[in-house]
């Protein structure tokens, strides 16, 4: 992928061009990063060295993006929806927890390299195992019970585990993405709807890493802050999938 300041991003596998890109420019060997909806690297085993190349290529690929501010969404979410495909991992050892791995490693990585939640890849999925979800959210009046009070932006991954009929690691890859682009094409609106009734998803668990509210932008927190009763609004309580 090529930004506007001729920068290339590190290699990927798979990406998802906007249907307005250029048609004459579909063949070139290089694809202009403001046409790009989404990118992906692939892997046939997951290796923990390939979460930790896919996090740090994330804050690379972030700085291609022509992203914006203004409202949450714009400054917690890159246009560029980028994730890691596997067929398969290596922690099949007996007695290994290929879960537990992966998360640790998530966590790891993400703490490296990460600055700022847009920063956060969005997606590792694992054919054969599971799926984790990037998710951030915007908490006011946040108060836990290990002191962490005040107004902060929540980011995290969230593992998908169900049952379900309908519920696979690719399933929930292609929703996820396919809710992802419905934020800007709203042709797939109706698909996503009909996928979320099905819960594709499934039923998600996972950690926080919480941020100063300072990483929003200041016309977002003027946007937000809307005084009722001295306290913000409920309603911007909310999760930026």
């Amino acid at each position: 992928m090529l930004s506007a300041s001729v920068e290339t991003s590190p290699q990927v596998d798979v990406i998802v061009l906007s249907p307005d890109y250029p048609k004459n420019m579909l063949n070139c060997k290089e694809y202009l990063s403001g046409g790009v909806v989404a990118a992906f690297e692939c892997k046939t085993t997951l290796r923990r060295k390939h979460i930790e190349e896919f996090v740090e290529h994330s804050r690379k690929i972030e700085k291609l993006a022509f992203n914006e501010n203004g409202t949450p969404r714009k400054d917690l979410q890159s246009k560029i929806y980028y994730g890691l495909l596997a067929h398969s991992h290596e922690g099949k050892k007996e007695n290994s927890n290929p879960k537990e791995i992966i998360e640790k490693a998530i966590w790891e990585y993400n703490k490296k390299y990460i600055t700022h939640p847009r920063e956060i890849p969005d997606i590792i999925c694992v054919a054969d195992l599971g799926v984790w979800k990037s998710q951030k959210m915007i908490v006011p009046n946040y108060d836990n019970v290990k002191g962490l009070k005040g107004n902060f932006v929540m980011s995290g991954y969230v593992a998908s585990d169900n049952k379900e009929e309908f519920f696979t690691p690719v399933g929930v890859c292609v929703f996820d993405l396919l809710q992802n682009i419905a934020w800007r094409y709203s042709s797939v609106r109706d698909i996503v709807t009909y996928m979320r009734k099905l819960n594709i998803f499934g039923n998600a668990r996972g950690y926080a890493r919480p941020w100063e509210w300072a990483i929003l932008s200041e016309e977002t927190r003027k946007n937000i802050y809307k005084l009722k009763n001295g306290g913000f609004l409920d309603e911007w309580s909310m999760v930026i999938d």
